[in-house]
């Protein structure tokens, strides 16, 4: 098929915003070169979903059908689908693929089920018609059964026929497109990263998508790590479930995005970002775990007002190497201390840096950011972040880089709830506050230099913040 008889480069560059420019060419090359890779039955299917769609369907219509072709096209689309920096429209095409009506026959679910669990009345189990949602590898569907003499309901989380081996192609495809775009770096005008190895990195992660024992486990960690929060929900996982089929509570609400008023649609957008990003940054716990993709269709409002999150099967661990390093370099940040902030960055760091002059270059820019006024929090992190990827050769592991997503994902949706694009660093300084005041009388007998707390900061490094922070602050204000 001709691909550029329905999306070329100049209608796909009409989707892509002007601060983006210069992605524009390199974008259309490699989706063009993940397109021709795909097996011929494969693109057999997808071309006769695009002969499907009505003749005035715009350059986003057929790009969106085409992402729900492809798991990997599909969850990229839904991480950039609340990216503010795209257009209005861009956005909102985006953000069908978050959920949708499933596709596939209710038959065909149920030949799976079958296969995967038996009869299922013998588990009592009465499938329910039609099918809640289908997402990038998997069907949603309800059933009902009853146990102890009480009616319940759950559902069922179907893999799609044949998703393992898609997923397998197309993250094949992802690192030859990797390694197309590392030796075309230079000619195509955009930054050496590596990319090759970044997409390796992710890609056990990514495959996780399809392995639904992986995400029972992580529903059962994600149970714990929110035991005693009540304003959070987390779906309870039923006795029969296998490694191609996850059987769990239904909880009934709408998506966040769809939520009510305006101070309602506010309140859950703090409660996303406490609950998904600050949660995991300030737990006491060795390894936080934390929700890896979390798009809307992935996040409820229950009726009482909870938070409802679902879907785990991609999840990402913090540990106290990580949080402490990202909590030395905001430190460095208040404390306008570039050194600390280099050491911070390059401990985060697979791989040396590449070029140490455009290391100190970003973080001096990062100091000088704070001292104009801008607070050194998430937004101001993962700025610091990607620009010491792109111009300084650090490289992060995929824990640290699928944090950076899930950050700049909940940035975007809080915003869509009303959010002011601070909200994500007021939620953060507010929930550092709170955590280091609890830590208060604890710090009176701990060793000086034990970084033993939520905050990951010792009693050393406050007290060389405070003694550092007037000068340093008078001195830039000299200069």
């Amino acid at each position: 098929m001709k691909w550029e008889s329905l999306l070329n480069e100049n209608t796909l560059a009409g989707l892509i915003p002007d601060v983006y420019a210069q992605y524009r060419r390199p974008l259309w090359l490699a989706l063009t070169l993940f397109l021709k890779g795909l097996p011929a039955s494969r693109l057999k299917d997808m071309a006769v979903g695009q002969a499907a769609l009505p003749a005035a369907s715009t350059a986003l219509d057929r790009l969106v059908r085409l992402a729900r072709g492809c798991p990997v096209l599909h969850k990229l689309g839904q991480t950039l689908a609340r990216d503010p920096n795209l257009s209005p429209e861009l956005r909102k095409g985006l953000q069908r693929l978050e959920s949708f009506s499933p596709a596939i026959p209710l038959e065909v679910v149920k030949k799976v089920l079958e296969h995967e669990l038996g009869p299922m009345d013998r588990f009592g189990v009465e499938l329910l018609s039609g099918g809640l949602a289908e997402a990038s590898v998997a069907v949603v569907a309800p059933f009902r059964f009853t146990r102890g003499g009480a009616h319940r309901h759950g559902v069922f989380k179907v893999l799609k026929p044949g998703i393992e081996e898609r997923m397998e192609v197309e993250l094949a495809l992802l690192e030859r497109v990797g390694a197309y775009l590392d030796q075309r770096c230079e000619d195509l005008g955009v930054a050496q990263l590596n990319y090759r190895d970044s997409f390796q990195q992710v890609r056990h992660k990514l495959l996780n998508e399809v392995r639904l024992d992986s995400e029972q486990r992580n529903l059962s960690m994600a149970r714990r790590f929110y035991r005693g929060d009540s304003r959070v929900v987390i779906p309870r996982l039923f006795d029969f479930c296998t490694p191609r089929v996850t059987a769990m509570e239904r909880i009934s609400g709408r998506k966040v995005a769809e939520s009510g008023g305006a101070l309602e649609k506010k309140a859950m957008a703090r409660l996303v970002i406490e609950t998904l990003i600050a949660r995991p940054v300030f737990s006491p716990e060795e390894r936080a775990p934390f929700h890896a993709d979390p798009h809307a269709g992935n996040l409820l409002r229950v009726d009482d007002g909870r938070l409802a999150v679902l879907d785990w099967s991609l999840v990402g661990q913090l540990g106290e190497n990580e949080r402490v390093a990202m909590m030395q370099t905001i430190l460095g940040g208040m404390g306008f201390s570039p050194q600390t902030m280099i050491d911070a960055l390059s401990s985060l760091s697979t791989a040396q840096p590449s070029n140490p002059a455009a290391l100190k270059r970003a973080v001096n820019y990062a100091c000088e950011r704070v001292r104009t006024g801008q607070l050194p929090g998430f937004t101001w992190l993962k700025s610091l972040l990607d620009e010491v990827v792109r111009s300084a050769g650090l490289r992060f592991g995929a824990d640290l880089m699928l944090f950076r997503r899930a950050v700049q994902m909940v940035e975007g949706l809080a915003m869509d709830l009303g959010g002011e694009p601070e909200l994500i660093d007021r939620v953060f300084f507010s929930e550092f506050g709170l955590n280091l005041s609890a830590e208060w009388p604890r710090r009176f007998w701990t060793p000086p230099g034990s970084r033993a707390f939520a905050t990951r900061l010792s009693n050393t490094d406050l007290a060389g913040l405070m003694i550092s922070f007037p000068w340093r602050a008078y001195g830039s204000m000299k200069d």
